[in-house]
């Protein structure tokens, strides 16, 4: 249950969009460098799983705004783990509902590296384990998907929401691939095969973030994806449910973060999806 006012969740989404924004000029740069064939990349396990020097400055920044502005919440983020509070906050962070930043700092990594113009910055706010607020910024295009639990949903400072789209058969999907599909054999392959033959059809953009954002603004009917870490996907899931949208896990539940498992939609075609996802495993 979020208890922190909207007054103070409009506070610090306001905050979170400009630290996202300031992010996003960040990754433009590399950007550049990438495009140019002067980026280098690295590797954290397998060669499907990179990292760039952006992703890391990305990172450093994001978590030192944030610290500045909010030094009592806890940070969680993709390169650097977790963040701890600093010990002349313990005490008062013990004694306020638990604030956790989830931060992707560069959801796309392949996408950048490959010179693809999709990724994103992505700031979730999780208050008591619950997505409370989420800001996604797609510094190629310049969008800034916001939201905030009780405030609503905005592209640009636009309201926005999900598609009306009736049923499966005439939807758009998206959906990501685990970086262990070359050996598990929980890989979303037999899912990706139901849902291309119940769908309209299915994409596969690169970043988890703007797959929940777009579903938010109507450019996509649903979503889903399994292996799906809390970073990828918590600001993603405030933002569509103040568009109107569903997410649930592959159980119909409310345990995203922890299955690292999600199905999110319109809401019209939500039932459907989790009769294909039954099916296909």
């Amino acid at each position: 249950m979020i208890t922190i006012t909207q007054t103070a969740l409009r506070e610090m989404l306001t905050h979170a969009c400009q630290i996202a924004r300031d992010a996003g000029a960040i990754l433009r740069e590399g950007y550049m460098q990438f495009e140019a064939r002067a980026g280098e990349v690295h590797y954290k396990q397998a060669d499907v799983d990179p990292v760039t020097e952006f992703d890391q400055r990305s990172e450093a920044f994001i978590v030192a705004a944030l610290r500045g502005a909010f030094p009592s919440h806890r940070i969680v983020g993709e390169e650097g783990g977790r963040y701890d509070v600093p010990s002349a906050f313990e005490s008062q962070n013990a004694t306020l509902e638990t604030c956790e930043w989830q931060i992707d700092p560069l959801d796309g990594t392949v996408n950048f590296a490959h010179g693809f113009p999709l990724f994103s910055v992505s700031m979730g706010l999780l208050v008591a384990g619950a997505p409370a607020l989420g800001v996604v910024y797609d510094p190629v295009r310049e969008e800034l998907f916001a939201g905030a639990a009780g405030c609503g949903a905005t592209l640009n400072g636009k309201p926005m929401r999900v598609s009306d789209t009736p049923a499966l058969g005439r939807a758009l999907l998206s959906t990501g691939f685990p970086y262990d599909r070359r050996t598990s054999p929980l890989n979303n392959f037999d899912p990706f095969i139901a849902f291309q033959r119940k769908s309209q059809e299915v994409r596969r953009l690169g970043s988890a973030a703007l797959d929940l954002c777009y579903v938010a603004c109507g450019r996509l009917d649903g979503y889903w994806e399994m292996k799906i870490k809390p970073h990828d996907i918590a600001a993603g899931i405030a933002i569509l449910r103040e568009a109107g949208g569903t997410v649930t896990d592959y159980a119909g539940g409310d345990n995203m973060l922890n299955h690292r498992q999600i199905i999110a939609s319109n809401g019209l075609i939500q039932l459907e999806m989790l009769d294909v996802i039954a099916g296909s495993h």
